[in-house]
Formats: structure tokens, C-alpha cells, sequence
């Protein structure tokens, strides 16, 4: 399935559909039970949950008792960078798991099983505490060499729309109308300085998109 960031930051921008989420996080509810607990009308959970349902967020299952019950269906992640060189975001799914499949721990009793499964909580928290480190040193190098990236541009641009445009290609190849649309310059110009860059050995076209040589 083909997750679309857009559409689901506007998902998630809704309180209610946020709320929805994290209550499921915690294990299936039917409506009812949710509208209660969200202290929410039962005909705005629906509309929610028909959204979410909508966006492969959550789906729905009936029990042996025919209620109907809604769950989230798998791990999602929204990512969203922000950078004064960059703005980006992407959505991906990461499979968790299955229940049935999940390790499991010897019957010592129900403390001794807490404990186990605690310690095992607290070694993941430390372990994503370190990739978030390691994230966050990446993204600051790469911070560092987008800066340097886009003043070389700018050095060799020779008006701003060129080093706009270069500026655009150091995060990726990219046709004339994308360029346009996100620069939000007639495409005519762009093609024009494209050219231009083309004539100066800057940027060359390839397979219908432009790229820095």
C-alpha cells in the first residue's frame, strides 16, 4: 500500500483522529465504547474511524459475538524534516510483529513476568535512545553539508532563480514541471534557466529530468 504523507498529516492533524489512535494503541475498542471513553458523539467516532480506516490506518473485525471492534492495523511512521535548506516528508510502514509470533516468557508467575518484560522495555527504550543519538548526529552533518551545498550554488549562480533551481537538484533529480510547481516560477523560466545552467556545464538532461553533472 502507497501511504500518502500529505494526506495523512491532515489526518493527524485532527485532535479526535489522534485521540482515536492512541486509545487503539492500547488494544481493540468498538465504537461505543470509544465514543464514551473520548467523551465524543458515536456518529463523529464513525466519520473518524471511516477516515482512518480509509488511510490503512486502522481496520475492523466482528468477535464471536458479532461487535464489531477496530484496531490498528499496522506500525506507521510519519516523518517530517524541516531544515532552513529543506523541508521533506514521507510515510513508510513497518511491519511489527505478529502476537502469535512474539517471543514469549516462561509462566513464574505474574510479578516475575512483569519484571522480565519490564527490563526487556527498558533495554529497547535504551536501545532507541541510541539510534536516536545517532540520528540526531546525522542529521546535524547533514545539515552542515546541505549549508555548504546550497552556498556553493549560490556562488555560482548568477540570479537567484539559478541557485533556487541547483539549490532544488542537490535533493534530487527532478523534471522542469516539478521544478516549477515547487518554486513556484512559470515553467517556461525555468526550462529558459535550465538551459542556461545546461550551456555552462552545470546540470544536464536525463531520461526527461534534469540533474547536476
Amino acid at each position: 500500500m502507497i501511504l500518502d504523507p500529505v494526506e495523512l498529516l491532515d489526518i493527524l492533524g485532527n485532535e479526535n483522529r489522534r485521540r482515536i489512535l492512541q486509545l487503539l494503541s492500547f488494544r481493540p475498542f468498538y465504537f461505543n465504547e470509544m465514543a464514551k471513553r473520548l467523551d465524543v458523539g458515536p456518529k463523529a467516532v464513525i466519520d473518524h474511524l471511516v477516515m482512518l480506516e480509509r488511510a490503512g490506518l486502522v481496520e475492523c473485525y466482528q468477535d464471536q459475538g458479532r461487535r464489531k471492534y477496530f484496531r490498528i492495523v499496522r506500525k506507521t511512521v510519519l516523518e517530517v524534516a524541516v531544515s532552513p535548506h529543506s523541508y521533506g516528508v514521507r510515510a513508510f510502514l513497518s511491519e511489527d510483529v505478529p502476537i502469535e509470533d512474539a517471543p514469549t516468557v516462561e509462566d513464574n508467575g505474574l510479578v516475575q513476568d512483569m519484571k522480565i518484560l519490564r527490563d526487556e522495555l527498558s533495554t529497547l527504550e535504551e536501545k532507541r535512545l541510541e539510534l536516536r543519538a545517532l540520528l540526531d548526529r546525522i542529521e546535524s552533518r547533514e545539515m552542515e553539508i546541505k549549508h555548504l551545498a546550497c552556498s556553493t550554488a549560490r556562488s555560482y549562480a548568477q540570479n537567484q532563480l539559478e541557485a533556487e533551481i541547483l539549490t532544488a537538484l542537490l535533493s534530487g533529480d527532478a523534471d522542469a514541471t516539478h521544478l516549477a510547481m515547487r518554486l513556484e516560477v512559470p515553467e517556461i523560466v525555468v526550462i529558459d534557466r535550465l538551459k542556461r545552467l545546461e550551456e555552462r556545464g552545470a546540470v544536464r538532461l536525463s531520461d526527461q529530468e534534469w540533474c547536476i553533472i
